[in-house]
């Protein structure tokens, strides 16, 4: 099984799950179609599946036209009325069957009310759309903080070793943010330095183990992140206000 950035946009990526016996694909979040259909074309695939984790048009945008080009593509995605297309409804510890891939459901509210994440315990997949990114989460929209932080401490139970395949290239900003709220943290230098010295410009999948280290939302529990958060407003190092003035920061950072 290989897994390929399909790049659209200006910084969002559509998975590609390649299925090279069958000679097929399955596609998670297609804002757009036509870099999918191009993609399709030029490796001689067929579209088998289309995985959405949430209603946001740069993830369910390309959705229509793709269902045109393949119309025996099958789509999932949460119960959200505001995701047209979706023939397979899922629900929270769900599992769905994917070419070889058996997909579990998390449900992970926050950045959107009905967001939800394809993970893939045999080989440690996980599709997590906005709701984590690297060194960084989404934003709150139509969720609530609440739920976001809740969200990350699911992710947080996965296995280390988890691959975690996020929707946005955001790696840089993210961890310029991140060297803010952790100045003395080694590993957020190191890996700064790496994506400068890197030719490639995807730095994902990341892994679990990695963002444990240097994502800031997955360390409330740390005292640097717990210092920057009261010299910030926050008032206590209750897990959940780091989180909250974590998010407000970043919200204005540039």
């Amino acid at each position: 099984m290989t897994i390929y950035p399909i790049p659209a946009f200006s910084d969002n990526y559509i998975w590609a799950i390649i299925d090279k016996v069958a000679g097929a694909f399955d596609c998670v979040d297609p804002g757009d179609a036509e870099p999918v259909v191009q993609f399709a074309r030029t490796n001689q695939l067929s579209l088998r599946s289309i995985l959405l984790t949430h209603h946001h048009q740069d993830h369910i945008g390309g959705v229509n036209q793709l269902l045109k080009t393949y119309h025996s593509c099958t789509v999932y995605g949460p119960s959200d009325p505001r995701i047209p297309h979706v023939n397979n409804t899922m629900q929270e510890h769900q599992s769905i069957h994917v070419g070889k891939c058996i997909f579990k459901i998390l449900f992970n509210p926050g950045h959107t009310s009905s967001h939800i994440s394809y993970y893939e315990p045999q080989n440690e997949l996980l599709f997590c759309g906005d709701t984590l990114f690297s060194a960084g989460c989404g934003r709150v929209l139509d969720g609530t903080i609440e739920q976001l932080h809740q969200s990350l401490h699911l992710f947080k139970t996965l296995p280390p070793t988890t691959k975690i395949f996020c929707a946005h290239e955001y790696t840089e900003q993210n961890l310029r943010f991140a060297q803010t709220v952790e100045p003395n943290n080694p590993v957020i230098e190191q890996y700064l330095n790496k994506i400068h010295s890197s030719p490639r410009t995807c730095t994902l999948p990341s892994t679990l183990e990695l963002e444990l280290l240097i994502n800031p939302f997955l360390r409330t529990d740390k005292p640097e992140v717990q210092r920057y958060a009261l010299t910030h407003g926050a008032t206590s190092n209750n897990s959940l206000e780091v989180f909250r003035v974590l998010r407000e920061e970043k919200n204005s950072f540039k």
